[in-house]
């Protein structure tokens, strides 16, 4: 069953500064279509060749790797209005690294890499407006990998926390923060182990650091 997207194709910051009516152009002359994946059903695998970005319109996409050992560590995740497959799909050896599973039921709109790159034949003059759009995601997604690398190297599980809420409010602009992950999936992206960082938490809450409800987190002030 198709899920309803949160996001409009027009708030998609690929699409930013692109009118109504070149946009509908625009997916047709892309080649684009949409596609739904249910929670944990494989949309990308690795080794797979990636000739297509994929654009979340609703639930969340995570990015797995896989060692030899077969232990996995989410190392991002992607939420509406991201894009995702990006970095592979644009390579000569367009073969992925990783595995983009869906991380909730979710929406995917698909746009095939190589028309974004070359302008169609009409030379419409939005593909401009497209190709510079993607150039500041792409350096928007090494930034947010960069605040991955930032949160896995703190010495310690509580610090590693804290980095975590910190990027999240300063996303959201609140400390009252909503995490896109599931307890579980807060583990995996943090490289711990769930039963002791859900006691972590609880003595953060104790403590008086933060309180929690679910996914949904507030973070007081330090006295």
């Amino acid at each position: 069953m198709k899920k309803t997207p949160d996001i409009n194709y027009q708030d998609i910051p690929l699409f930013e500064n692109i009118s109504e009516e070149d946009l509908n152009t625009l997916l047709l002359c892309l080649r684009s279509y949409e596609r739904s994946f249910n929670k944990g059903e494989v949309i990308i695998l690795d080794n797979e060749s990636v000739h297509y970005i994929g654009i979340v319109l609703s639930g969340t996409v995570h990015m797995i790797k896989e060692d030899i050992w077969g232990e996995k560590a989410l190392m991002t995740y992607m939420e509406p209005g991201e894009l995702f497959g990006e970095s592979f799909a644009v390579r000569r050896n367009s073969q992925s690294s990783v595995t983009f599973t869906a991380g909730r039921a979710c929406n995917i709109l698909f746009v095939p890499s190589a028309n974004i790159i070359h302008s169609c034949p009409r030379r419409c003059t939005f593909h401009t407006q497209l190709t510079q759009n993607m150039f500041d995601l792409l350096g928007l997604k090494s930034q947010q990998l960069m605040e991955k690398i930032e949160i896995s190297s703190k010495p310690s599980m509580r610090e590693k926390i804290l980095a975590y809420l910190s990027m999240l409010s300063q996303r959201q602009g609140s400390r009252y923060v909503k995490s896109p992950l599931t307890r579980t999936g807060l583990a995996e992206y943090l490289s711990v182990n769930r039963s002791s960082m859900t006691r972590e938490l609880s003595a953060m809450r104790d403590e008086g650091l933060i309180d929690f409800d679910k996914d949904t987190y507030v973070i007081k002030d330090r006295s």
